[in-house]
C-alpha cells in the first residue's frame, strides 16, 4: 500500500492545511464550488529566461470535465496567456534548446503523442504515431531530435486474440518492455534504439548529446522492484551500469550542466520513501547521501542551480520550503519563505514558483534575484470571496512526551460555543498535513465543526526517526498520539467531548477503522479507501513493498499483521461508520472496505458501504467527489449533530 510519494496524489492531499491569519467573512462555500479549482505544476523557463510555461489543470466540475493545458508567461511583462487548447489535455512541456519551439504530450487524438509547436505561432503538429501511447520524451541538448519511449505495443497476433475475446491478463506481464526511439524532428523519422527487457521510468540526456542517463526497472517487475541506473550510448547502444540503491525508493535523476555530476532523491536506509538528496560523480558512478546529517528533512524535489549547488524543495512540518544546498554539505534556507509546491530557476537566478495556503488557493509567482516575489496569475479568483477558515498551529506533548505538531480549525464566530469535533487523519502514514487548501476541512468548518489535524508519528517533515517511529506499530503510538491530542484540544478549546467524529483516507481510513475498534468516544466515522486486514491487504494490493518495510511479510509475521488489523477487534466496534471506496482501487483494494463492512454489519453496527465505479485510489470524477462529500457531511450531521 504505497500511500504517498512526496509530490503525488492530489486527492489524497485534500487534507492539507494552512497559515496563521484570520478568517474573513465572505460567501458560503458549496460542495460543488469547493472542488472546482485550478492547480499549477511543471513550471519551466525558456533557455534565455524571457518566457516560461506552466501546466494549469482544472479539477473538474459538474458541467466541465477535468483538463490540463499549457500557459505561456512573458517574464518581462508578467503577462500570461493560454498557449495550448484542445478538447483533451496537454502536459510535459519541454523547450527546444534554442527556445524557438515547445514540445509536449497530448492525448487530443487518442493515444498520448509528442506534439511540436512553434513559439511564433501556428498549429501543434504530432511528431509521433505511437500505438500504445508515448510514456515520456526528452530533447537532445544539441537540438533537432528527441528521444521518446513507449511500452511495446501488442503484436498483430495478440490484438487478434484479444478481439476474439481471448483477453486473459497475465499479471506478471502487465507491464510490457519499453521501446526507445530517436526521432529526427525535421523528417519525423524514428529509429528504434536497442534496449532489452526493461521498463524506462526516467530519462535524461547528458549535456554532450551523446549519452542518456536512465532509471530502468527489471521485467517482469519483482515483488521488490529491481531499479537500475544506466548510462546509454546513442552511438552504439552500449550500456554502463552505475551504482544505485538496492531498494526501489529513489527517483528524480538530475545532471549538472557540465555533465560531471548527477543527483537523485533516495531513501535514508531501505525505505519507505525517497527522503534524502544523493549526489555523485558520473565518472565514478557512486552516489553518497548529501543531506542526512545536515538536513534531516524530506527533500521533495531538487534542481542543479550550478555545477556544485542545488535548489531543493523540502518538507518542514506544515510547510514546503526552499533551501540552497552545496556538494560540500552546506544547507542555507532560501530568502523567500513562501509555501511552494513546484518551482524553476533561470540562469540569471529568477525564481518561478507555485504557492498557496489554506486560505489562498495556489497561483504562479515570479521573483527576480534579490527581489520580493510578485503574483502573476489569478486562476482561482472565483474562490477569493469564499469564507475559508485559517488554522491554529500548535505543538503538544503526546503520551510519552513526544512533541506532535497539529492544527485546529474552528468556525468563525464560535467563541464561547461548545463545538462538535471532527478528527481528520492524513494518508501515508508517511504523509503530512501541510499548508494548502483542503475542501474537506473548509466544508466541515462551515457546517459548524472544529477540525483537528495532527501530524502524528510516522508523518514526514519532522526528521527520519519520527517518520520511522511507527514501524511495526500502526495503531500503537500513532493512535495514542491522536487521542492525547484530542484530550488536549478538549481541555483547551471548548470542545464537546460527547459530539466527536473521526475520518480519513488511505492510512487515514485505516486509522479510522482502528479507532472505532479501540474506543467508543467517537459518535461517527468515515473510513475512505482504508485498510481493515493487513494480511489480506498485503496479498492483494498492487505493490506491497511499502507495507513490507513497515511489517515484513504476513508469511513470516502473521501474528503482528493480525495484531494491528482492525478486523481482529471488530466485535468491539459500536461507532456508526460510513465506508467509501473506488472500485478500481489497486492501492487499497475494495476487499478491504468489504471486510470492514461485513464485520460491522455482523455485529449490528450502523454502517454503509458506498462503491464508486471506475475510481482508483484518488477519486477523479467530479460527480463522485460531490456525492462522497455530501454523504460524509450528512453522516456526521445524523450521528454527531
Amino acid at each position: 500500500m504505497h500511500k504517498f510519494t512526496p509530490l503525488l496524489l492530489a486527492f489524497l492531499l485534500l487534507t492539507l492545511i494552512g497559515p496563521l491569519h484570520g478568517q474573513r467573512p465572505a460567501d458560503t462555500l458549496s460542495i460543488a464550488a469547493s472542488i472546482a479549482r485550478y492547480s499549477m505544476n511543471n513550471p519551466q523557463f525558456s533557455p534565455d529566461g524571457t518566457k516560461a510555461v506552466v501546466v494549469v489543470s482544472f479539477s473538474g466540475s459538474a458541467d466541465r470535465p477535468r483538463s490540463s493545458h499549457i500557459w505561456l508567461l512573458d517574464v518581462l511583462t508578467d503577462s500570461i496567456r493560454q498557449f495550448t487548447n484542445s478538447v483533451k489535455s496537454e502536459t510535459d512541456p519541454r523547450w527546444s534548446p534554442d527556445g524557438t519551439q515547445l514540445a509536449f504530450i497530448s492525448d487530443r487524438d487518442g493515444e498520448n503523442q509528442v506534439y511540436l509547436m512553434n513559439m511564433n505561432g501556428g498549429e501543434a503538429l504530432a511528431q509521433t504515431a505511437s500505438k500504445s501511447g508515448v510514456d515520456g520524451f526528452a530533447w537532445n541538448p544539441k537540438g533537432g531530435s528527441i528521444v521518446y519511449w513507449e511500452q511495446r505495443p501488442p503484436s498483430e497476433a495478440e490484438k487478434k486474440r484479444n478481439e476474439d475475446k481471448y483477453d486473459e491478463r497475465v499479471v506478471s506481464e502487465s507491464q510490457r518492455p519499453s521501446q526507445l526511439y530517436l526521432l529526427e524532428l525535421g523528417t519525423k523519422k524514428a529509429v528504434s534504439l536497442p534496449l532489452a527487457g526493461v521498463g524506462i521510468n526516467e530519462l535524461k540526456w547528458m549535456p554532450s548529446g551523446e549519452d542518456l542517463l536512465m532509471q530502468t526497472v527489471g521485467l517482469p517487475v519483482a515483488e521488490i522492484p529491481a531499479l537500475a541506473l544506466i548510462r546509454y550510448s546513442i552511438r552504439d547502444s552500449a550500456i554502463h551500469t552505475l551504482t544505485a540503491p538496492d531498494n526501489p525508493c529513489w527517483e528524480q535523476i538530475q545532471i549538472s550542466a557540465d555533465g560531471k555530476r548527477f543527483s537523485f532523491q533516495g531513501a535514508r536506509q531501505d525505505g519507505p520513501i525517497a527522503h534524502d538528496l544523493y549526489t555523485g560523480s558520473l565518472l565514478e558512478g557512486q552516489a553518497t547521501n548529501l543531506t542526512a546529517k545536515r538536513l534531516d528533512l524530506p527533500v521533495l524535489y531538487s534542481l542543479f542551480e550550478d555545477d556544485h549547488h542545488w535548489l531543493s524543495l523540502v518538507q518542514k512540518g506544515f510547510h514546503q520550503r526552499l533551501y540552497r544546498l552545496s556538494d560540500k554539505g552546506d544547507v542555507v534556507p532560501y530568502p523567500i519563505q513562501a509555501n511552494m509546491t513546484s518551482f524553476d530557476v533561470s540562469l540569471d537566478g529568477t525564481l518561478l514558483f507555485v504557492s498557496g495556503s489554506a486560505t489562498r488557493l495556489p497561483e504562479i509567482w515570479l521573483a527576480a534575484k534579490k527581489q520580493q516575489p510578485r503574483q502573476v496569475s489569478h486562476f482561482n479568483r472565483a474562490l477569493d470571496s469564499m469564507a475559508l477558515a485559517a488554522p491554529k498551529l500548535f505543538t503538544y506533548k503526546s503520551f510519552d512526551g513526544t512533541p506532535v505538531e497539529a492544527a485546529l480549525y474552528k468556525p468563525s464566530g464560535s467563541e464561547g460555543k461548545l463545538l462538535p469535533l471532527v478528527v481528520l487523519i492524513h494518508g501515508g502514514p508517511t504523509g503530512v498535513f501541510s499548508d494548502n487548501y483542503a475542501p474537506w476541512i473548509q466544508l466541515l468548518v462551515q457546517r459548524g465543526y472544529a477540525v483537528f489535524c495532527p501530524n502524528i508519528r510516522g508523518s514526514m517533515g519532522y526528521g527520519f526517526d519520527f517518520l520511522a517511529s511507527n514501524r511495526h506499530d500502526w495503531g500503537g503510538g500513532d493512535f495514542r498520539d491522536i487521542m492525547a491530542g484530542v484530550d488536549i484540544v478538549i481541555a483547551r478549546e471548548h470542545i464537546d467531548s460527547a459530539r466527536m467524529g473521526i475520518c480519513g483516507w488511505s492510512y487515514g481510513g485505516y486509522m479510522t477503522a482502528w479507532a472505532i475498534t479501540q474506543t467508543r468516544r467517537f459518535k461517527a466515522a468515515m473510513s475512505g479507501a482504508g485498510l481493515s486486514n493487513l494480511a489480506s491487504e498485503f496479498g492483494t494490493e498492487g505493490s506491497a513493498y511499502y507495507d513490507r518495510w513497515f511489517f515484513g511479510t504476513p508469511y513470516e509475521h502473521q501474528d503482528n499483521f493480525l495484531k494491528h488489523s482492525p478486523v481482529t477487534f471488530i466485535k468491539q466496534a459500536v461507532t456508526p461508520t460510513l465506508i467509501i471506496q473506488g472500485e478500481n482501487d489497486e492501492t487499497d483494494p475494495v476487499g478491504q472496505s468489504q471486510e470492514l463492512y461485513r464485520g460491522l454489519r455482523y455485529y449490528h453496527v450502523p454502517t454503509e458501504l458506498v462503491l464508486y465505479p471506475r475510481e482508483p485510489h484518488g477519486f477523479r470524477e467530479p460527480g463522485h467527489i460531490i456525492d462522497f462529500y455530501s454523504r460524509m457531511m450528512d453522516w456526521f450531521q445524523k450521528y454527531i449533530r
